[in-house]
């Protein structure tokens, strides 16, 4: 049987666009050691439209066959001890849903971090992930596919996967069909439920075909637990893959339409923007590039970003090449306005440059 993802091949007349934009880099998490590099990235359209036959939002100009994950592909944010507690927040999760004594596979594993945090308990671990750049034997340099037909997993974990995937629905069914329909699955994924009520148009990526919900997640299973993480910028699902459904066609009378979005905010960053003389932006991530490519295409009104990954300092950021520093480019450099890309991160920022007269803009 061929599970459809019915909310990804709607026709013209049966989805509400509810946000575009034009040109941007189909990677915002991949960095270039030159400017000219940057430069020239291959762009395309994002256009996020909501589904008028099941509600879910998703990217109609999404293209898989685009999407070439190589080693100057970097999401990595554990080099912060705010993103560390996170982490180890997820694991105490997943420690209460009975993890510690089984065989788990995480697919979308990454460059490892949470990986090894499961082996550092001794948990039998399995990885997936065409990115991953190290040596363990248990991690597969490689997406996860239907080849991959006997896993074996008591709990298959899947951290910001699901929401890089064209066909989220049919994926999941590849997945518990490779597992004999057996086990439970942990899924963590942003949400948009976090992005529509602040407006976080920063927070739309090529790279992102999918926008969840609590609601949205949990409507591929018959039962699941969800809940979420992160400042409520993350959810998770925890459920059993003989639970997934069969069809996720659901009712429009229940649709919780979007209108409006992004709209008064996108015009207020253009305008503040254009009256600040002097700024850095904090945060390498595709927060940060999605909000310059959007307002700053040719790197004019924003001096530089600050990231504390040294594996991004010194490189260009895709499409704008706005480059890239470590905070002591701060000494060098000084900026009166610094805009903070993601909350969760502030009291982190704020002792960096406790010492320093710098205003800090969160967004």
């Amino acid at each position: 049987m061929v599970y459809k993802d019915n909310f990804s091949n709607d026709q013209e007349g049966e989805y509400e666009i509810l946000f575009t934009q034009k040109a941007v880099p189909i990677f915002q998490n991949k960095l270039y050691h030159s400017a000219d590099e940057a430069k020239q990235v291959e762009k395309s359209e994002v256009m996020i439209v909501q589904s008028k036959k099941s509600g879910f939002i998703y990217n109609k100009n999404f293209n898989p066959g685009l999407m070439k994950y190589d080693k100057n592909y970097n999401n990595e944010q554990s080099n912060s001890g705010i993103f560390q507690d996170h982490l180890d927040n997820v694991l105490k999760q997943l420690l209460m849903f009975g993890i510690r004594d089984k065989n788990v596979v995480e697919i979308g594993c990454g460059k490892g971090v949470f990986f090894e945090k499961m082996k550092a308990l001794g948990i039998h671990c399995t990885g997936f992930d065409p990115a991953y750049e190290g040596s363990d034997p248990n991690i597969i340099k490689d997406y996860f596919s239907e080849k991959y037909n006997q896993i074996h997993a008591d709990v298959i974990i899947m951290r910001h996967t699901l929401e890089h995937i064209e066909y989220p629905f049919s994926f999941l069914h590849t997945i518990a069909k490779a597992n004999n329909y057996r086990g439970k699955i942990f899924i963590e994924v942003p949400t948009f439920d976090w992005i529509n009520n602040r407006q976080a148009f920063w927070d739309i990526f090529y790279e992102h075909c999918n926008y969840f919900t609590e609601e949205s997640l949990s409507l591929m299973f018959e039962d699941a637990i969800t809940g979420s993480f992160f400042g409520r910028q993350y959810i998770y699902l925890w459920g059993d893959l003989c639970k997934l459904k069969e069809s996720i066609f659901k009712s429009n009378k229940n649709i919780k339409k979007i209108e409006n979005l992004f709209e008064e905010k996108f015009a207020y960053y253009e305008k503040i923007l254009s009256k600040k003389s002097s700024i850095a932006i904090w945060g390498a991530g595709a927060k940060g590039s999605t909000f310059l490519n959007l307002l700053d295409k040719q790197a004019t009104k924003v001096d530089y970003i600050i990231d504390i990954n040294n594996e991004k300092q010194n490189k260009y950021l895709a499409g704008t090449a706005h480059k890239i520093f470590s905070p002591s480019i701060l000494d060098i450099h000084p900026v009166e306005y610094i805009f903070v890309m993601n909350e969760n991160y502030l009291q982190e920022i704020q002792k960096i440059i406790a010492n320093k007269s710098i205003k800090l803009h969160i967004l």
